[in-house]
């Protein structure tokens, strides 16, 4: 069954939790200065399998269909050029690693997920250094070929901070003909970090692709911040919200700028995070929900039992 068959029936799909942010503190692994923790898949892959496994295995506890990402979202021609693996196909041999993981759940692995995780070409968390939606395009092509070449199963474009740079990254990305989910960067008063609100980027975006995204999320934010931003007068009781599908949440509730300038890891309640993430799916009807920064098995753990526990 394909991603969105799940999806069209209604069902939960949970993602992964945190990977770069446990691997500095369980482990006291250094990331790359470019391409964060992909090189990990040649210098440490046990390290980093470790923890795709364990959330593997909580997902299929559960009997909840998976969504797990390559290491990639720092990947592209300019960032691979300057680090050491510039002689490595990293986007290939990421897919790659994530397949041989998979495989070695042959009673579960047709409800893992592999995504090509893309992600803006500046910071995250700084609208203004995003790419124009042409440059946008012609940009992420390059990426979106590559994982079109390695046959992932979807495509993911990670907290995306801009609207004209999610559109020229959605262009990329429907052209593949890969199914594909654009997630964004999103404040507590409903906007992305350009000021563009979660129903206008979803409408201005619909109206420029085809075919269109599976559908919308925000990662790297705490379920309370998306109540917020959900309800907030310039989305709240629109119908096109039914296009947004998900979270990965972030352990803090602190806003993107102060996560950015953060040097401490911040966590809060996570049985807290549940219950917002519960009235998440009872009012919006999510069926994407999973982990981010500040999360680890016990958090992935504690979701897909209360999702387990909504299907009896």
């Amino acid at each position: 069954m394909h991603i969105e068959d799940y999806l069209k029936k209604g069902r939960f799909i949970l993602t992964e939790g945190a990977l770069v942010e446990r691997l500095k503190k369980e482990y006291g692994i250094e990331m790359d200065r470019y391409i964060n923790h992909a090189g990990l898949i040649y210098d440490n892959p046990n390290k980093l399998s470790i923890l795709y496994k364990q959330y593997i295995e909580v997902a299929q506890e559960y009997n909840i269909p998976l969504m797990i990402m390559t290491p990639t979202r720092k990947v592209n021609f300019e960032t691979v050029k300057h680090s050491r693996f510039f002689n490595k196909k990293i986007i290939a041999d990421s897919c790659a690693y994530l397949k041989d993981i998979r495989n070695e759940y042959p009673n579960f692995s047709d409800r893992i997920f592999i995504g090509g995780l893309l992600g803006c070409k500046g910071d995250a968390f700084v609208a203004e250094e995003a790419l124009g939606v042409e440059e946008s395009y012609k940009f992420h092509k390059i990426q979106v070929a590559d994982y079109k070449m390695a046959g992932v199963d979807f495509l993911f474009a990670g907290i995306m901070p801009n609207i004209n740079e999610a559109i020229g990254m959605a262009r990329a990305m429907a052209e593949s003909g890969i199914p594909y989910i654009i997630s964004f960067t999103v404040r507590k008063n409903g906007c992305l970090l350009d000021g563009t609100s979660i129903v206008n980027a979803i409408q201005i975006i619909d109206s420029k692709v085809n075919p269109l995204p599976i559908g919308y999320m925000s990662n790297c934010i705490h379920p309370l911040n998306l109540k917020l931003a959900l309800e907030n007068e310039v989305n709240s009781n629109s119908t096109v919200l039914n296009r947004f599908l998900g979270i990965q949440a972030n352990s803090s509730s602190l806003s993107p700028e102060e996560l950015n300038n953060c040097g401490v890891l911040q966590q809060e309640s996570l049985d807290e995070m549940i219950n917002e993430m519960n009235y998440l799916v009872n009012k919006y009807h999510l069926k994407i929900l999973g982990g981010c920064c500040g999360t680890d098995t016990v958090f992935i753990e504690k979701l897909a039992k209360t999702l387990s526990e909504r299907t009896k």
